[in-house]
């Protein structure tokens, strides 16, 4: 019986993303909760990319009907993604563990499994992260605090990525929610996760979801700016399909930087943030906001930290006397960013060594 979570682990290993195996094996008892037997065979048939039932079921050398129940199951169940083209029409595909199948848990969540997905992050997934040097995360600067508007790409500025969508909706952080049923974190807004498009449609159907509109979204990322959260979407440029809101305290994203200095994990905005000392009163607020601890007080003024800042504009947005603002980073300093999707998956392969797509 264990053979086969064994068997499980080594294929959503083959993700770039990775599900690697740690000494405790706390991975297995994971897999063992989630998949039964029957759902772990299934998964060795299907592959990282949308199939019809009907091409999974002749594979498996199963009766379609049969397949597509499981399939559909599995999927409500947040272990592989479902897409519908229409009514008749809908493609299955492969999960990784992040992001995918550990969100995708969200209303499933028990203090129990909660310490098994923590002991996981850090035995497996932290070790496995400070060997990655393809960042798969990027920061968003707060908008309004980009003066040279001339030079804001689209895929920089909230508003664009808000414009090239029509369907939205929004979801409990789950980090925030792991942190507060184990009775720790902060109270920033929990309802803060966004999707869009095809994934909104999956986390709205999975009931994992809220479905809002386009200025019900505004309001939630002006709430996060409001509350000190830093915007993190897919580090590419064209269509994004979320919009994650995160503090240092809860967050797994940043946790990689402040806590076990991944830095790789994360790509920076094209901005940092510059402090005038001759006019900062030392009133402290930006060393508060700042979630990467890149600023600290010395002779009566702020200092920020250049490398560290990740260009997220939260400290410029409180600066009561417009000490701090954002500089434009030379072409040589800016962060990588990929085409697509794609190309940043393609990009992660190549840098963990792993073959993708796989069979």
């Amino acid at each position: 019986m264990t053979d086969i979570y064994v068997r499980l682990r080594e294929r959503l290993d083959k993700f770039p993303q990775g599900f690697p195996q740690t000494k405790s094996g706390v991975e297995l008892e994971i897999l063992k909760r989630l998949f039964t037997p029957e759902e772990a065979e299934i998964m060795f048939a299907l592959r990282p990319f949308p199939e019809l039932v009907s091409t999974v079921a002749e594979r498996m050398k199963q009766d379609e009907k049969e397949l597509g129940d499981m399939l559909y199951t599995m999927s409500k169940k947040g272990l592989i993604l479902r897409f519908k083209a229409s009514e008749t029409e809908i493609y299955y595909f492969m999960a990784p563990w992040v992001v995918g199948i550990w969100e995708f848990q969200l209303n499933n969540l028990t203090p129990e499994n909660i310490k098994l997905y923590e002991k996981y992050f850090e035995e497996g997934l932290i070790p496995a992260n400070k060997k990655k040097n393809v960042a798969g995360f990027r920061a968003i600067p707060v908008e309004e605090e980009i003066k040279e508007n001339s030079q804001v790409q689209p895929y920089e500025k909230i508003s664009e990525i808000i414009k090239a969508n029509s369907k939205f909706a929004v979801a409990d952080c789950i980090c925030r929610k792991e942190a507060k049923m184990l009775g720790q974190g902060c109270d920033k807004i929990l309802e803060s996760c966004l999707s869009f498009g095809m994934a909104a449609d999956f986390y709205i159907e999975n009931g994992l979801a809220r479905e809002i509109s386009k200025e019900e979204a505004l309001q939630v990322l002006k709430k996060a700016e409001e509350d000190g959260l830093v915007h993190f979407s897919s580090n590419h440029t064209g269509d994004k399909i979320f919009i994650c809101n995160c503090c240092s305290c809860c967050c797994k994203a940043l946790a990689n930087i402040t806590k076990y200095d991944n830095v790789g994990v994360i790509a920076q905005s094209n901005y940092y943030a510059v402090s005038d000392e001759e006019t900062c009163t030392a009133c402290e607020v930006c060393v508060d906001r700042c979630q990467v601890f890149a600023i600290h007080m010395d002779n009566e003024h702020a200092v920020i930290d250049k490398n560290k800042c990740i260009g997220c504009g939260l400290c410029v947005s409180t600066c009561a006397t417009e000490s701090i603002s954002m500089i434009h980073k030379q072409p040589d300093a800016a962060s990588p960013v990929f085409s697509d999707g794609n190309e940043l998956i393609l990009a992660a392969a190549r840098d963990t060594n792993k073959p993708y797509p796989f069979e």
